[in-house]
């Protein structure tokens, strides 16, 4: 076979059944080689934005420890983030946040005063090895919210980071997180001692007045709701689902490839994922603590009146469980309604309310007439009110003057 044939053998080119002429079949199996070729080339890589493309609204700010990435985002008080208009943050009654948390230093809270705070890490862990790359800070600027997010470009950048953290935290009086306590501030405040920024003692960021999300979410969610994430939050208090969110356990492969290709759209992805934490965390705050008001409400779930009440009496604060329990909602369950007058009962003890006490002992013999430990608390209670005062005691056992 000639040389041409087997070439088109080759490239599968037909073969013709009278000798063809050089040229034609050269065009042929030109063709038939660039056809071929075609299947194996591949477009070229698109070109990677640079940061500001990537980041829109974001800038170098300089600071005494050289520069730094931050991207600012300012939020009207009418713009709503899922149902709700973010000014839901601002104008909710917190005057009973110090008792429902029991922790005095959230005395007087106000949320324009407060800095709300959430970090991407290169790790779960809050141990030495982790930082923050990503410290997302929301506060009242006058006119409505402003998200500030401070991003890391380079390791070498992080104490211009930690200096303007610093700043913002000397500028509020109150911390408001999800999760914070466990996580967030044991990163940051590992990164200050270790960067050199100040000692341990004066890093103690988790002596400041602190207000915890994560834990009031579970107070008056738990066991209603399969957990208390801050997505779940979003979608069933604030009606915010998100779309084409970056998980945050995939924030530290992200960074790192950053650092590695010099690619910022896997970062402005987290980016985005730490802005809706940060905007979220503002508008739950206020949803949160109306919620958890010490009154009764009958278009209270039924559930959540049991654990917010619950709350309070673990938080030893009797009286506003009572409250929340005198207007409880219709219990349909057995189960729960014996559990709000045994919950009743005990709270009206320790208030020293002999009345209700009295109350929720005899509705909970109504509902459960073997309850033995209602039977031997209702009758301790008529035995002691039967039991004149001290004072009166007294004066029984000393006989008239009769002269």
């Amino acid at each position: 076979m000639s040389l041409l044939g087997r070439l088109q053998t080759v490239v599968g080119a037909p073969r013709e059944a009278a000798e063809p002429s050089l040229h034609s079949s050269l065009e042929r199996l030109r063709s038939a080689l660039e056809r071929r070729a075609s299947t194996f080339v591949q477009d070229a890589p698109e070109a990677a934005p640079t940061l500001a493309e990537a980041m829109p609204g974001g800038a170098e700010i300089p600071t005494i420890h050289g520069p730094t990435w931050v991207v600012d985002t300012c939020f009207a008080l009418d713009d709503r983030h899922g149902d709700h208009p973010i000014r839901v943050g601002f104008d909710r009654d917190y005057t009973h946040l110090e008792r429902l948390t029991n922790d005095h230093r959230l005395h007087g809270f106000d949320p324009r005063d407060a800095l709300y705070l959430d970090i991407e890490a290169t790790g779960l862990e809050h141990g030495a090895g982790t930082l923050a790359f990503m410290i997302g800070l929301g506060y009242w600027d006058g006119n409505g919210v402003r998200v500030r997010q401070l991003v890391l470009r380079d390791l070498d950048e992080e104490k211009a980071q930690l200096q303007l953290l610093w700043e913002a935290l000397e500028r509020h009086r109150y911390l408001v997180s999800f999760n914070g306590k466990s996580f967030d501030l044991s990163v940051l405040q590992s990164r200050l001692v270790m960067n050199r920024f100040c000692t341990s003692k004066e890093s103690e960021l988790k002596l400041r007045p602190h207000f915890d999300l994560l834990h009031l979410g579970r107070g008056l969610y738990k066991k209603i709701w399969q957990d208390v994430r801050l997505q779940t939050l979003e979608a069933r208090v604030l009606g915010f689902v998100r779309q084409d969110d970056v998980p945050g356990r995939l924030a530290p492969l992200c960074f790192f490839r950053w650092l590695r290709e010099a690619d910022p759209r896997p970062l402005a992805g987290i980016a985005r994922h730490n802005l809706f934490d940060v905007l979220s965390m503002v508008s739950l705050g206020g949803l949160l603590a109306e919620e958890a008001r010490p009154v009764g409400d009958a278009g209270r779930r039924a559930a959540v009146a049991l654990n917010l009440a619950h709350t309070y009496a673990r938080k030893r604060v009797p009286e506003a469980a009572l409250a929340v329990l005198d207007e409880l909602p219709v219990l349909s369950d057995f189960g729960e309604r014996v559990a709000a007058h045994t919950l009743g009962a005990t709270c009206a003890r320790r208030a020293r309310d002999v009345l209700r006490q009295r109350t929720h002992l005899m509705a909970w013999l109504t509902l459960d007439p073997e309850a033995d430990v209602a039977k031997k608390a209702l009758a301790r209670l008529e035995r002691a009110s039967k039991v004149p005062p001290p004072r009166r005691r007294a004066a029984l056992a000393t006989p008239p003057d009769v002269t």
